[in-house]
């Protein structure tokens, strides 16, 4: 049956509260949407008999209360399947899952950095895995695409960011030639939605609130704010790589002095090992590459691990960055958790370093629920799943 806009409005807010609770009873959806309590079991039965939820047992939570138990409903996976990817200068990305993002299939193909890569060389990547992962499932619903940087359905069809890399990299033309739908979105963004619609956390009172930090060749920080991406209109939201940390400092490609970027981004943090492995003929990081031009995060951190003393203190510096500005935007933001995500936090010594730095730090005021800081493992899938997410979020629950 059709359904009208207000239906669709209805179905699409109940399904995200199910999916960013992970599993809640119909009173509680009521109760946070202000939704009435029938019309609420009226659409959770019509999504029941759709397939799409499913009830997962009592509310063990109501244990003291007399009398009949919520029920809870949770999304039921392998309802529908979506295909993730993600396009960074170091890889083409790709994940097959169902609707709650179990990974049913993935590939990663890597590319040198000395060549920009096209959309054609994206494309056929993208088909190949596309005509692959159409043999492991009924039916694949759309593709999302996340993005080194950000993307506007009303203008260009180009990559909006500054990074000249991607210049010529044209996203119309993957639209068009695919054939079901594709949708884009900022690669943090994607991840910041993964963990709103995949991994809830419905034990924490404040869990639609949160930071997602991602350190890779530049920083962004995406906001969730109430289950809902904060700010998506203002592409200058979220670009906490150029804030100032030190006024004054090291001129930044953005053209400001200081910005975050030119102490703890990973393709400063290279550039600045590149100068040492020219200038000291003792750095550790000639064990570790041949030549200026190999230096990449891996011997960077190799030669973190080995003491030298010119590596200690440059990374020990991107960490300390890192934290006075978590905890800057502490004071501003609320989230109950901060999302930290990167390669370089795979390193167990870095990301120690940043979190004792942080729980050492006392809280101004005494709050009933502390902010948990969270070393999200980094894997070239994190953001392919984003995009997987991106698509449930805009196909299935029929957000814009």
């Amino acid at each position: 049956m059709k359904q009208t806009r207000k239906q669709q409005l209805l179905y699409s807010t109940i399904l995200h509260k199910i999916y960013t609770k992970c599993a809640i009873s119909r009173t509680d959806i009521a109760k946070s949407t202000g939704i009435t309590t029938a019309t609420v079991s009226l659409i959770s039965a019509e999504m029941l008999s759709d397939g799409v939820i499913q009830e997962v047992g009592e509310d063990e939570s109501d244990s003291e209360k007399v009398g009949r138990k919520k029920i809870l409903l949770s999304v039921r996976p392998q309802y529908s399947y979506y295909i993730g990817a993600e396009v960074s200068e170091k890889f083409f990305s790709f994940v097959l899952t169902d609707n709650t993002g179990i990974i049913i299939e993935k590939k990663c193909i890597y590319h040198s950095d000395k060549k920009v890569v096209s959309e054609e060389e994206f494309l056929q990547a993208l088909t190949e895995f596309a005509d692959n992962a159409g043999q492991k499932v009924p039916k694949i619903e759309a593709v999302g695409i996340a993005l080194p940087g950000h993307y506007s359905d009303t203008g260009s069809s180009r990559i909006i960011t500054n990074n000249e890399y991607w210049k010529e990299f044209d996203l119309d033309k993957i639209s068009r030639k695919t054939d079901i739908p594709v949708f884009f979105s900022n690669n943090v963004h994607c991840m910041a939605r993964a963990e709103s619609l995949f991994y809830a956390e419905p034990s924490e009172d404040n869990s639609g609130s949160f930071m997602f930090f991602h350190f890779g060749r530049g920083i962004h920080c995406a906001q969730m704010y109430h289950d809902a991406l904060y700010s998506r209109g203002n592409l200058n939201i979220g670009e906490i790589g150029h804030i100032i940390y030190q006024p004054g400092g090291e001129l930044c490609e953005c053209g400001k002095r200081g910005c975050l970027q030119t102490f703890a981004s990973e393709a400063w943090l290279t550039r600045k090992a590149r100068i040492l492995y020219r200038a000291s003929g003792r750095t550790a990081l000639k064990y570790f590459a041949d030549s200026e031009e190999e230096i990449g995060l891996l011997a960077l951190l190799s030669a973190y691990e080995l003491g030298d003393k010119a590596v200690v203190s440059l990374i020990d510096q991107a960490v300390e960055s890192i934290r006075i500005t978590i905890e800057n935007l502490n004071m501003i933001i609320d989230a109950s958790r901060v999302f930290v995500h990167g390669e370089i936090f795979n390193n167990k010594s870095v990301s120690s370093l940043l979190k004792s730095g942080i729980e050492l730090k006392k809280e101004l005021f005494e709050t009933p629920q502390p902010r948990k800081l969270i070393i999200k493992p980094y894997t070239p899938y994190t953001g392919a799943v984003g995009a997987a997410a991106l698509c449930v979020y805009r196909s299935l629950l029929g957000k814009e």
